[in-house]
């Protein structure tokens, strides 16, 4: 029983015999014939052999399987959240420009024209500013809001008293610009949260792409020259940034903070 336990000692890669607790047996019955036990080390020996071998090498890492580095372009292609063509992951519409053609308006720009309806009526960004109705010195306030929306529950109601506060003297409007909305469902849905401020609506997303916008709740506050003078979240839980930044615009201050990072 040598050769057969010669075997399993390199098949085991050990260089002392090993004692398995069953007789190897092949249809004939217990390997005595030394003709068997021949045939048999000619298989199982170079069988062994390659096994040793092949265990030993080091695997070599294919580039093409092997995960990206931290900070890699197809690393940060797999973290970052798919975004549909026609619009972005929170719904927004976008118009038939490609992403690439559009540069977001930043903070000390002239907030270029666009259009919106609001009670079922087109305007234009700069038409609102005219409006004495809407704003006494062309302010305006705009969140983006969608009726869908969970972190739109969270604010609108302190969106809704803003606008209760100011209205007459400044436009501060809840602004839906994502896809599949209609206007009477965004009538609905602020007449059973008891919303009173106007709700602009922006199907083509437009107005999503002139402020860079990608979540709900971004507030952005307009001078009367229109000048972008605040981007970025309405509030957190410790500060009333686009109130402050509201009440900096109309004393013809700076406005402490001018951006905060976007937050749906």
């Amino acid at each position: 029983m040598v050769p057969c336990v010669l075997a399993i000692d390199l098949l085991t890669g050990t260089d002392d015999y090993v004692r398995l607790p069953y007789q190897c047996v092949c249809s004939h019955g217990p390997l005595e014939n030394n003709r068997a036990m021949r045939f048999l080390c000619a298989i199982v020996i170079p069988l062994g052999l390659l096994l040793l071998t092949s265990c030993n090498e080091t695997p070599v890492a294919d580039p093409a399987s092997s995960p990206p580095e931290a900070g890699s372009a197809s690393s940060a292609a797999e973290t970052t959240p798919a975004v549909d063509a026609a619009g972005d992951r929170h719904g927004h519409a976008h118009s038939g420009q490609q992403a690439s053609e559009w540069r977001a308006v930043s903070i000390g720009e002239k907030v270029p024209d666009f259009e919106l309806v609001i009670d079922g009526k087109t305007c234009t960004l700069s038409e609102l500013q005219h409006d004495p109705e809407v704003t006494s010195d062309g302010t305006l306030v705009f969140t983006f809001w969608c009726s869908f929306c969970h972190s739109c529950r969270d604010v609108e109601d302190q969106l809704d008293e803003l606008a209760a506060e100011y209205r007459g003297k400044v436009g501060v409007m809840a602004l839906d610009a994502s896809a599949g909305e209609t206007a009477a469902g965004v009538a609905a849905v602020a007449a059973e949260e008891g919303l009173t401020l106007p709700i602009a609506l922006s199907s083509s997303g437009a107005a999503a792409d002139v402020f860079g916008t990608r979540v709900t709740t971004t507030t952005v506050v307009i001078d009367g020259d229109g000048i972008l003078r605040y981007c970025g979240q309405f509030a957190d839980s410790e500060n009333n940034f686009a109130e402050d930044a509201l009440q900096a615009v109309l004393a013809g201050e700076e406005v402490p903070v001018q951006k905060t990072r976007q937050k749906g």
